[in-house]
């Protein structure tokens, strides 16, 4: 599977979504067709979670994980751990 993707004029995906063999964590606010495409391709093997981290949308960067769990930074709220 291959598919072209932006996050609002930016070819940097990466900055704006983590993915893992056990989950996919998108920034919120993004457009419809950003998030529709990882539910589409993903929603039904692994759980596609929304959230910001540290109040940005650039979690890509900030959060690094795998299946046993995720390393996010300590300006992380427990909001958006939850």
């Amino acid at each position: 599977m291959a598919t072209r993707l932006q996050f609002e004029n930016s070819n940097e995906v990466g900055c704006f979504a983590t993915l893992t063999n056990a989950y996919c964590v998108v920034a919120p606010g993004s457009s419809e067709n950003f998030n529709s495409v990882f539910e589409a391709e993903l929603g039904d093997h692994i759980p596609v979670v929304k959230t910001s981290i540290a109040g940005t949308r650039v979690i890509g960067r900030t959060i690094v994980g795998n299946r046993r769990g995720l390393l996010v930074p300590n300006t992380c709220t427990d909001r958006e751990l939850q």
